[in-house]
Parts: C-alpha cells; structure tokens; sequence
C-alpha cells in the first residue's frame, strides 16, 4: 500500500495574529503620542528665539549711544587735561533717565537704591531695569572721592566715559487676558554716558 505524505504548512494561529496586532497598536499609539510633543516643544522652542531677537532688539533701542551723550559747551578746538576734566561727564540723573525712558516708550514703575525700573507693554510687556551704580570704561583703578554720590568708591568725575548696567526682560502673557506674566527671555547690556563736544552753531552770514 502506497502511503500519501502530507505536507505540513506552518501558519499564525488567531491567537497569535491577534497579539501581534496587540503589540502593534501598543507600539503606533506611543509612536504617535510622540509627535504633539516634538510640536509643542518646536512650538516653545520658535517663541523663544523670537522674544530673545526681541529682547536684543529692545536693548540696542534702549542703549542707542547717541541717547546718552552729554553736550560739552565751550570745549577748545585742542582741549588740554585740564579742560577735559573739567568738561566730563557728571554722572547720570535720574530725570536724564526717566527723560530717556520716556522718549522710548516707556513708564517709571518704581525705585530702589539699586536701579530704576521701566515698563512698556504691547504683544509683549519689556520691563527695564537701569541701575544706578556707576562703572568706569577705562580707568577700573578709579575711586569717587565724593562718599554722597551714588556711585562712589566706582567712577571718577574724571572718567571721560561711565558706563550704567541695564538688565532687560520679555514677559509673556500665559494666557491672553489673564494678566499674568511670565518671563520669555532676558539680556543684560550697558549704556554709555559720554562727553561729546557742542555741535557749532551754524553761521547765519553770508560768504
């Protein structure tokens, strides 16, 4: 008698099939769940670097050099040290400041002994912090012998150039109309109070 062999076919049972489309799913719902989080984070990420130019931006209006010149009248055409000291700049003031500040933008918030502070809101609020202590550009050996000034014992009523710390900071609404604020990014910078010689007056003759 001949003997019929059969082929055995090797195949998934349901059970199998169904836990490897178990396995599956598992796999595609945490693969998906990923994404909302790399959008959300590329999201935070584009915001950030906005207000951070934003910041940069704000500071270089704030400390625009030619804001913080001060006129020297009656200065000689070849000023020797004398005249130079004598024409220095005195140090910033406060209404020179807020004057400034103003011009920008910007309203007067409050006061401490170490800095005045400065808002000026619109898509973002700017608060600006310029401080009052004074630090010399080129001579650090310099010592203010008046004890009442507010920078004393840092510049000199010598120093051709002072240089006053200005820390900036872009606060963002956390949720629009809720009027709280976070911090968005910040930067911190100089502006410089400089001498510089009165322009000439213009002659009104004739040639």
């Amino acid at each position: 008698m001949k003997k019929v062999l059969i082929a055995k076919q090797d195949g998934l049972t349901l059970i199998e099939v169904l836990a490897a489309l178990v396995i599956l799913g598992i796999l595609f719902v945490g693969i998906m769940s990923v994404f909302p989080q790399m959008t959300l984070f590329n999201v935070k990420t584009e915001a950030k670097l906005s207000t951070m130019n934003l910041a940069r931006q704000e500071m270089a209006d704030v400390t625009e050099r030619t804001k913080w010149e001060k006129q020297l009248l009656d200065l000689p055409a070849e000023p020797t040290a004398e005249d130079m000291l004598a024409a220095a700049p005195s140090y910033l003031t406060d209404t020179k400041i807020s004057s400034e500040m103003s011009a920008a933008g910007y309203s007067w918030i409050s006061k401490t002994a170490d800095y005045i502070r400065y808002q000026k809101n619109g898509d973002y609020r700017y608060e600006v912090d310029v401080y009052l202590k004074c630090e010399p550009f080129l001579n650090p050996e310099s010592v203010n012998p008046d004890a009442a000034a507010p920078d004393a014992g840092t510049c000199s009523v010598a120093d051709k150039q002072k240089l006053y710390k200005v820390h900036l900071k872009v606060l963002q609404e956390s949720t629009p109309g809720s009027g709280n604020y976070r911090l968005s990014s910040e930067t911190f910078s100089y502006l410089a109070y400089t001498a510089v010689p009165a322009a000439p007056v213009a002659s009104a003759g004739g040639g």
